[in-house]
């Protein structure tokens, strides 16, 4: 699916002044598979259209699923006439220098290159990655997952004169594979397919999946190896609650008036960055913003946040390109999308000995906030947890519900490991992240 710029330029021009359009085109190819076997794959096209237009100091917001003119009146005329009904904007001070689309439209957007092995996009790829992994773990072991290829035509126009567009590709796999009532699983992500390492996993299935006793449950506290896909979730869900730019003026964060002071470990440092090409790059937001290389944490001290155009005062006065869509269900408040936490010096056994004993986390699952002033969430561990006795794997451990401040474990990290895994989130495009080992504290085990 490709998005016409006369589209773009016919809808613009029947809204009318004031109008921004940001146009999302969803290409997904997907294979399932459960019990070893595929059980679904189909494609999935949508075009989504987010129309919003600003006159008189008021704004109003809608969405269509297509750019057919006779539509595009009819939400004009409707959000026209919602105009009258709403109360204005904020003050224009608010709003930072960077309230017009005008200026953000003189800096360049970074050229993004779609993957041709995502763009032509070839079920028998598929059924090849789904076959070699099945082929490759034991016989006693059974298979679930799935395969998804993703291209997303991407356009942010305005009646002013902006039109940014970009195709952006992406590949997965999450194999989870079980054996005698115990799962272990594998998630790899890539722009580009050809660089995802398909053979490895059933290695690393294999090996989580080792032969060792069960164990009864540890109550209190002990230190924590949380291995990358769970560090993925902890991170990306501390940036969400804590690292945007309104969030941070309003005082809703709790790093809220702490710039230049030490919210973290000392061992963390933290960047936003939609160029970077080890997460999966993008090159402006849904307002048009540039995306910028952003530093929010260096070596444990907060150093910036995240803005959109109406936060933009708070980044100089340019927004770092973290605006989200309007409607979007995650909230309207920009939060980071780019993250990537810079690696340590530690290896994956180096961590393990240090760890000594203490539970050993692949992946946490249900991280939800309960209440995100005091980063206070809840969440299980899923897939292969084990206990650890003097840096060794001697059991696996049943699964724990934990609730703590991610802030408070953020300040207990001890090590991190030297390997970093690019992950995803549903409200974030790409997490990069190694291994971090957390004193006995923060987290306690019920």
């Amino acid at each position: 699916m490709s998005i016409d710029q006369a589209q773009i330029e016919q809808a613009l021009e029947i809204v009318g002044e004031g109008t921004r359009l940001d146009v999302l085109g969803e290409n997904a190819d997907l294979l399932r598979y459960a019990e070893s076997a595929i059980t679904a794959q189909h494609s999935e096209r949508r075009l989504r259209v987010r129309v919003r237009i600003t006159r008189d100091g008021r704004a109003a917001a809608g969405t269509l699923e297509t750019l057919n003119p006779q539509a595009v009146r009819t939400l004009a005329g409707r959000l026209t006439a919602a105009l009258t009904e709403l109360p204005p904007l904020p003050a224009q001070a608010e709003w930072g220098e960077a309230g017009h689309s005008a200026r953000t439209a003189r800096a360049e957007a970074p050229v993004i290159v779609p993957a041709p092995s995502v763009l032509e996009s070839d079920p028998a790829v598929r059924h090849r990655w789904f076959a070699r992994v099945r082929d490759g773990l034991d016989a006693s072991m059974t298979l679930g997952g799935a395969i998804r290829y993703d291209v997303l035509d991407r356009v942010v126009a305005d009646s002013d004169g902006l039109f940014r567009a970009e195709t952006l590709t992406k590949a997965s796999i999450q194999a989870i594979a079980k054996q005698d009532g115990r799962s272990a699983s594998v998630k790899l992500v890539h722009w580009d397919a050809d660089r995802i390492p398909v053979d490895e996993i059933p290695g690393r299935l294999r090996e989580a999946l080792m032969p060792l006793p069960g164990r009864e449950p540890h109550h209190g506290t002990c230190r924590v190896l949380l291995k990358p896909q769970a560090v993925n979730s902890l991170i990306a869900t501390y940036g969400y609650a804590a690292l945007g730019a309104n969030q941070y003026a309003t005082g809703r964060s709790v790093v809220a008036g702490r710039m230049g002071e030490r919210v973290v470990g000392e061992l963390l440092t933290l960047v936003d960055d939609g160029g970077d090409p080890d997460g999966l790059p993008s090159g402006f937001d849904a307002e048009g913003n540039v995306r910028r290389r952003t530093t929010l944490i260096e070596n444990g001290m907060l150093t910036g946040v995240v803005s959109d155009q109406r936060r933009a005062g708070l980044t100089d006065g340019v927004p770092t390109g973290h605006a989200v869509p309007d409607g979007w269900r995650f909230g309207g408040d920009p939060v980071p999308s780019h993250l990537l936490l810079s690696p340590g010096e530690s290896t994956e056994d180096e961590l393990l000995t240090e760890c000594g004993s203490g539970l050993v986390v692949n992946r946490l699952d249900y991280l939800r906030v309960l209440h995100p002033k005091q980063t206070l969430v809840t969440g299980t561990t899923r897939d292969a947890t084990y206990w650890a006795e003097d840096g060794k794997l001697v059991g696996w451990h049943p699964q724990v519900r934990f609730t703590f401040r991610m802030d408070e474990v953020l300040n207990a990290v001890l090590a991190v490991g030297s390997v970093r895994e690019r992950c995803d989130q549903t409200f974030m495009e790409s997490v990069v992240v190694p291994s971090l080992l957390i004193d006995a504290g923060p987290l306690v085990i019920p």
